[in-house]
Formats: structure tokens, C-alpha cells, sequence
């Protein structure tokens, strides 16, 4: 990096912490994410300048998914296969919704229908974007669609599921106390075991070694997903995996940011010749998250919070760091959000072919 861009890195960051900081006085759900993004968007908006580095993506998937495998214990290990049929269940509800919504979008509003299926796909927006350019989509209106997707969820999701977590308490309070009593036991556990520069040196580069490999896989969500793997493994070992809570709002600081420094004024301009598609994106995927939450939430043990979250077509690491945030259950999110980053993107492009 030359002397300038080191420069707008360490500026880009300086306001997504302050946006975050101030979000968190504000008591935003999910304070440091969200007031980032919007903290650096709109810097990007008015200058151009907001820089992150592309291996700041990775840096925020590796500590995304060692900052959640280190929260693995037995029991959740054993979890994970009470969340396969859910996850199925879910991706199928999500991908049957998504080609509404794209039949809408390419019939009504004028959007080519292979540019639609892809603009309405809830996966990764690299991921959606490089798939749709070859089936010859449009993949810049595929990319903004995607990124407005994005957008709203998390802005969407923290708030709704707030509220609606504030209105069920009478009703599945006893496994959301459970949930929290388990993550206050896990912490005394931390201050017992962990609480050394020498666990979080080995914590951290487990989850390295494991997004090297994740990374080089080429497997969707790979990197977040294999660094949770193997910390979750060592953490299950040894339960001497750590990282400390404040490197959370960090995380969420360069997620947050890395997406915020995605929206230029190009894109703000293009939204005019968008309106109608944008506005099926953010009211479609919205109504998606929570049709399919409540459907979680009322067929499985999932608490309200884990149901909205597992559900929401965001993107995996930043949903994933929202849960303990928002009460939720972060490792059943964790595994339900890689269960749709996988079947989506190995199995929508697919059914697309076969249309």
C-alpha cells in the first residue's frame, strides 16, 4: 500500500468505530455493524475515499469464525445435526420464495428473468454476482439489487428482532434465560481458563490455519466456516479457546465497514432507474425473514431470536455476529446461516439450468 491509501484505511476506520460508538450510545441493535455501515457509506457517498484492502474480507471471516467456534462446546457440537432437516427445510422456503419474487421482478417491472433470479437469490453478493455473469445476467444490476439486499436485512433484522424478542418473553423466556445463562456459564468458564495472552495466541492462529484452508477450498463461506471448525474443535478439546467479548464490536466495526465502503454515488444514482425492483428487494426479503423466522420458530425448539436470525437471508458472518448481541443461540445461527451459504450457492444456480 502507498502513503495515501494507508491513509484512508486508518480514516475509513476511524469513522466506522465512530459510527459504531455512536449507534451504541444511540442502543442500536447491533450498534458497531450497523453504525458503520452507514458511518462509511456515507463517507464513500460525498468523497470516494473510504479504503479497505480486499484481505480485510478475509481478516473479518477468520475473525468472525474464531470469534464463534471459540463459543463450541460438546453440546453444540451435538446440535448441529438436530439443525440439518430445519436448515433444508428453510433453504427450500427461501429458494421458493426468491423465484417469486423474481417472477414478479421480470414480469411486472421489467427486469430480464435471468438477471431477476439471480438479483433475487439470497446468498453472498460476490458469490450471486460471479455466478450470474456466467449466465450472462446483468450482474451490475444483479450487484446492486444484491447489495440493497443486504443492506436492508441488517439494518432490518436487528430492530425487528428486538422487538419481537421484547414481546415474547412470556412465551419462550425460559429457553432464551437458558441460552443466556449458558453463555453467563461459558464466560466464568473464560475467566477460569482463558484468561491468558497465550489462549488467545493459539485461539487466533487455529482459526488462521483454518481460513488458509477454508479460503484455498473454494468452498462457499469456506474461510468464516473452516476457521469456526477448527477452533470449535480445539474449544471442544480443551474448552481453552478465547477471545475476548470487546474484539466483537471490532469485528462487527470491519464487517460493517467493509460493506458501507461498497456503496459509491454511482450506485445511489443508478437506484433512480431501480425504484420499483428496489423496493420488491427490500419489502420481498424483509417479508422472507420473517415468514420463514416464524415458521422456524413455531416447528423446532429455536427461540424467537435464533428463528429470525437462522433465517435471515444477510450475509453469514454478519448475521452470525449479531446473535449473542440480539440473545440468539450464535452457534445453531452460525450453523443454520452456513447451511444456507452452501445449498444456495451449490444448489439455485443448478435448479436455474434446469428452468
Amino acid at each position: 500500500m502507498n502513503r495515501n491509501e494507508i491513509i484512508f484505511l486508518i480514516l475509513t476506520l476511524a469513522i466506522g468505530l465512530l459510527g459504531g460508538y455512536l449507534a451504541n450510545k444511540k442502543k442500536v441493535p447491533a450498534a458497531f455493524m450497523i453504525g458503520a455501515l452507514f458511518a462509511v457509506a456515507i463517507f464513500n457517498i460525498f468523497t470516494d475515499r473510504a479504503f479497505l484492502p480486499t484481505y480485510f474480507k478475509f481478516v473479518t471471516q477468520v475473525a468472525t469464525g474464531t470469534f464463534i467456534g471459540s463459543k463450541f462446546r460438546t453440546e453444540d457440537v451435538k446440535m448441529l445435526r438436530k439443525v440439518i432437516i430445519p436448515g433444508m427445510v428453510m433453504v427450500v422456503l427461501m429458494i421458493a420464495f426468491s423465484f417469486i419474487l423474481s417472477f414478479i421482478m421480470s414480469h411486472f417491472l421489467g427486469i430480464d428473468y435471468m438477471t431477476s433470479f439471480f438479483a433475487t437469490a439470497p446468498g453472498g453478493i460476490m458469490d450471486i454476482s460471479l455466478i450470474a455473469y456466467d449466465f450472462k445476467a446483468n450482474t451490475s444490476q444483479v450487484a446492486l439489487l444484491q447489495l440493497i439486499r443486504l443492506i436492508s436485512v441488517i439494518s432490518f433484522v436487528p430492530f425487528f428482532t428486538k422487538k419481537c424478542y421484547e414481546r415474547s418473553k412470556n412465551k419462550k423466556a425460559s429457553f432464551e434465560k437458558e441460552i443466556e445463562n449458558e453463555i453467563n456459564e461459558i464466560d466464568e468458564e473464560e475467566k477460569i481458563f482463558n484468561k491468558s495472552e497465550k489462549s488467545l495466541t493459539i485461539t487466533i492462529v487455529i482459526g488462521i490455519i483454518g481460513g488458509i484452508i477454508g479460503y484455498f477450498s473454494h468452498l462457499p463461506a469456506g474461510t468464516m466456516s473452516f476457521a469456526m471448525a477448527f477452533v470449535a474443535f480445539f474449544n471442544v478439546k480443551t474448552q481453552k479457546a478465547h477471545m475476548p467479548l470487546p474484539l466483537r464490536k471490532l469485528i462487527q466495526t470491519f464487517g460493517g465497514a467493509l460493506i458501507g465502503a461498497r456503496v459509491t454515488l454511482a450506485d445511489i444514482v443508478a437506484l433512480k432507474t431501480l425504484v420499483l425492483p428496489i423496493i420488491l428487494i427490500i419489502v420481498g426479503f424483509c417479508l422472507m425473514n420473517v415468514l420463514v423466522g416464524f415458521f422456524l420458530y413455531k416447528t423446532t425448539k429455536f427461540s424467537l431470536s435464533t428463528a429470525l436470525l437462522s433465517a435471515s437471508p444477510g450475509g453469514m458472518s454478519d448475521i452470525s455476529l449479531m446473535a449473542e448481541d440480539l440473545g440468539a443461540n450464535g452457534p445453531q445461527v452460525a450453523s443454520m446461516q452456513f447451511l444456507r451459504a452452501i445449498f444456495i450457492v451449490g444448489v439455485y444456480p443448478l435448479i436455474i439450468k434446469l428452468l
